[in-house]
């Protein structure tokens, strides 16, 4: 009953009060007012005998289930009353019903005379309704309804005070004493109310700032109205004051100490203080949805992402009219409309579940989308603007597959292509093919111009092959200067055409930096499925198919041909043969004269070294030197030769001189001047009789050590020759870099210079350049007589070639220098 009482006053004030009091009267067979209890139907659950006593109704009709219709049609039932007026005036109630109010009302019944009836609404749309004579309750006094209230107050859990029309003390129960530390002896019926906050000032109870509170609340306070105070007490105590008015003067007052209350709401405003800002200052968009996709939350950086404003964003604002509002603010891609939006959102993150989608912005933004659902229904959603991430992991995934000069495929994508191609060619009975290339000579091109040049020639042929080739084909750069395409052929004649417009669209000069660069390429072709189905067989075959081109001359391609594969694993072999040949003896010397051309005497012979193969006999250096050079054999037949050929010179007379031709993998040997000594010291070889001959490719690495070799090797008495003169890109510059005592004009000028007037001025002007700058000039190949006459009156220093001498063995050499000048006069 306690908890009921208090649940009362709590909700519905001292009017409340007083039908709680009717409800604990029921057990009192002798409460002096009517009580009757009705149901949500309106019909009767309980009632005490005074209800039929005061209302003259008869008691056979007075009981359980009887409607409150038929009850009043009875009180009122007077034999002048019609029934038109018996019904009007239960429409009158019954419309006060309707208001679910508590209300009031006067009636004459029949048998008592006027009644005073008080209808109360109940928790569970029933209705208790008590009754009294006007004439009883008139005399009754008010104390007897005090007496039974205070029997009440006591049990209640906060406290209650009760305060006449003069503000003096009526009832006050026990919680009031303990929330005020009150002193009963002095607090008691009929003390005033200002005595009282005296005396709890007294006590220490109220901090200062609460007295001004409470003098303005008391102030303000009207017997009238409803009205709420809220004190701070010493302690940090609050308590918060509820007065309700009483009917006739004076009011009820409610005391709860809500301090811990007070200290929750607190909290939970700064957590809600904070969380608001914590919400406004997050760099991801944050909102949140009901189960209907209407919106409950949002923060300022979701309204930014997509260009709204807190008034379009109103809590219980449909999630699709946010997507129209976004749109039509232009911050969508062109083309899609809120429908399609909402419905694919709908889908992918609330029916698929997809953890996370992607939405791109018109202006390229991409925003990741995340939604949660929350336990109590609805959506909660995050919004991150990732296009700053996003592009870098599409750049560090496209670093990871594209050549970073060129910005063509690299040879992780290129296989990819290659792969999907082969898959295609399986599946479809399509065919395939892959080509490969490099540019010839390019580090002829970086050696003299400098790799800034060679980058941007790169980078300019990869332009012109992109133009060249189909958007179904892949153009890779697999690194330095070697390129290779995928390309989906009709046919190997497909493949041949678009290997003819590569090699033509290179051929034209690149002007880079101002200098003027001619390029060319060999194309090497293998087709899938005929030369294979994996990508590193067609690789292989392609490769071969370049070798086999390279070996044709410039602006060259060739299909794969089984039959080149054969030629590599001979090379192979051959290479093989070439790593025991050195050690089997099976190399020998032959020397070739070179005679003044102006006094006709010998003045040299040129050391070239052979090869006898035990099984494949002679053969040509053509063949096996390039094969040393790669495999660093050159090295070792290099010191070979240079002991060998000392060894021989030794034993020619003085004014005859030593030619030999040094290969450029012999100068990355630091050891080569020591080599150089040793070899003239082994043979008591004079320096000054030893020419050591380098071509253009030695002095192309740019290697300062190799020009301090150089420089080392003529101080010891050497003399240094250029060979092969006018073959290369800048032979020019090379006399400057270095003081050379010869140099050799490479054959091709003399083969047709007795016929071709341009390399007959060529080989003129070779002449007078080395005459200005004090270097001897040897012609090379003079077959003919009038090759040699052409190349006296040029001016040539010397002169060597078949007309002259073949190359011979150490005695014939010996034997030629001994009757050359007879062999020339016969001649």
């Amino acid at each position: 009953m306690t908890a009921t009482l208090k649940t009362a006053v709590s909700k519905h004030g001292v009017d409340d009060l007083h039908t709680m009091l009717a409800v604990h009267a029921i057990a009192v067979s002798e409460m002096a007012p009517g009580l009757c209890v009705f149901d949500a139907d309106r019909r009767v659950v309980l009632f005490n005998r005074r209800f039929v006593e005061i209302t003259g109704i008869k008691s056979t009709l007075v009981r359980l289930g009887v409607s409150m219709r038929a009850l009043f049609e009875q009180a009122a039932g007077a034999p002048s009353l019609s029934r038109s007026t018996v019904a009007e005036r239960w429409n009158e109630i019954d419309g006060m019903l309707s208001h679910a109010q508590p209300f009031r009302l006067r009636r004459a019944v029949c048998a008592a005379g006027t009644v005073d009836f008080d209808f109360r609404p109940t928790t569970g749309r029933g209705w208790v309704l008590t009754c009294e004579r006007h004439a009883e309750k008139a005399v009754r006094e008010n104390s007897d309804q005090i007496e039974r209230l205070d029997k009440v107050l006591q049990h209640v859990s906060y406290g209650l005070c009760v305060f006449d029309a003069d503000r003096k003390l009526v009832l006050c129960n026990d919680r009031c004493f303990e929330i005020y530390g009150l002193d009963r002896a002095r607090v008691s019926a009929g003390v005033s109310l200002r005595r009282i906050i005296k005396h709890a000032m007294a006590q220490g109870t109220y901090s200062n700032a609460t007295v001004a509170e409470l003098r303005g609340g008391l102030a303000a306070l009207s017997p009238a109205q409803d009205g709420t105070l809220r004190l701070h007490l010493n302690g940090g105590r609050v308590v918060e004051i509820r007065i309700r008015p009483i009917k006739g003067g004076g009011w009820l007052s409610e005391h709860e100490d809500i301090t811990l209350r007070v200290h929750h709401e607190q909290t939970l405003k700064d957590r809600t203080q904070l969380l608001d800002a914590a919400l406004d200052h997050m760099a991801h968009g944050l909102c949140a949805f009901d189960e209907q996709l209407n919106l409950i939350v949002v923060n300022t950086r979701y309204l930014e992402i997509y260009g709204l404003t807190p008034a379009d964003a109103k809590p219980g604002t449909p999630l699709i009219e946010l997507m129209r509002c976004s749109i039509a603010r232009g911050v969508h891609r062109a083309g899609i409309g809120a429908e399609e939006m909402f419905t694919d959102f709908k889908r992918r993150l609330i029916e698929n579940k997809e953890p996370l989608l992607h939405r791109q912005l018109s202006d390229g933004r991409i925003i990741a989308v995340r939604h949660l659902p929350m336990l109590g229904g609805g959506w909660v959603g995050t919004y991150e603007d990732i296009t700053e991430r996003y592009r870098a992991e599409e750049n560090i995934a496209r670093m990871a597959r594209h050549d970073a000069l060129t910005d063509l495929p690299n040879r992780l994508l290129f296989g990819e292509r290659m792969a999907e191609g082969l898959a295609r060619v399986a599946d479809r009975n399509e065919m395939m093919a892959v080509m490969c290339f490099d540019l010839d000579n390019f580090k002829a091109v970086n050696d003299s111009l400098g790799h800034p040049i060679g980058d941007k020639l790169l980078q300019e042929v990869a332009k012109r092959l992109c133009v060249s080739v189909g958007r179904h084909d892949t153009v890779a750069r697999l690194g330095g200067d070697e390129f290779a395409i995928v390309h989906p052929a009709t046919s190997a004649r497909s493949a041949e055409n678009l290997a003819r417009r590569l090699i033509n669209a290179i051929s034209p000069p690149f002007m880079i930096d101002g200098q003027e660069i001619h390029a060319s390429i060999c194309v090497g072709i293998a087709m899938a499925p005929d030369h294979g189905m994996s990508g590193d067989q067609l690789m292989k075959c392609a490769d071969l198919a370049l070798y086999r081109a390279k070996a044709q001359g410039s602006n060259t391609w060739r299909l794969f041909d089984p039959e080149m594969d054969l030629e590599i694993q001979a090379r192979r072999a051959l290479e093989v043969s070439l790593r025991r040949a050195l050690t089997a003896g099976e190399f020998h010397l032959v020397y070739q004269p070179l005679i003044n051309l102006a006094m006709n005497k010998i003045v040299g012979m040129e050391a070239l070294v052979r090869w006898t193969h035990p099984e494949r006999g002679a053969i040509s250096p053509n063949e096996f030197i390039p094969i040393a050079e790669e495999t660093g054999l050159i090295v070792p037949l290099g010191e070979w030769v240079l002991r060998q050929a000392c060894a021989e010179a030794s034993q020619w007379p003085s004014t005859v001189k030593l030619a030999v031709n040094l290969s450029p993998v012999q100068f990355r040997s630091h050891a080569l001047v020591s080599v150089v000594i040793n070899a003239l010291a082994a043979a008591r070889l004079s320096a000054d009789r030893l020419e050591l001959e380098i071509t253009e490719a030695t002095l192309m690495q740019k290697d300062d050590s190799i020009v301090n070799m150089l420089h080392q090797l003529r101080g010891l008495g050497a003399r240094i020759a250029m060979d092969d003169f006018g073959t290369g890109y800048s032979s020019l510059s090379y006399l400057r870099r270095f003081p050379f005592d010869r140099i050799k004009i490479d054959q091709s000028f003399i083969a047709d210079a007795d016929s071709n007037a341009d390399s007959a001025v060529i080989v003129r002007t070779i002449a007078a350049l080395g005459s200005a700058l004090g270097i001897e000039t040897t012609a090379e190949g003079i077959e003919t007589a009038e090759q040699l006459k052409l190349v006296q009156q040029a001016g040539c220093t010397e002169g060597q070639g078949y007309l002259i001498s073949r190359p011979r063995s150490a005695p014939e050499a010996r034997e030629f220098i001994t009757q050359f000048e007879r062999i020339v006069r016969a001649a």
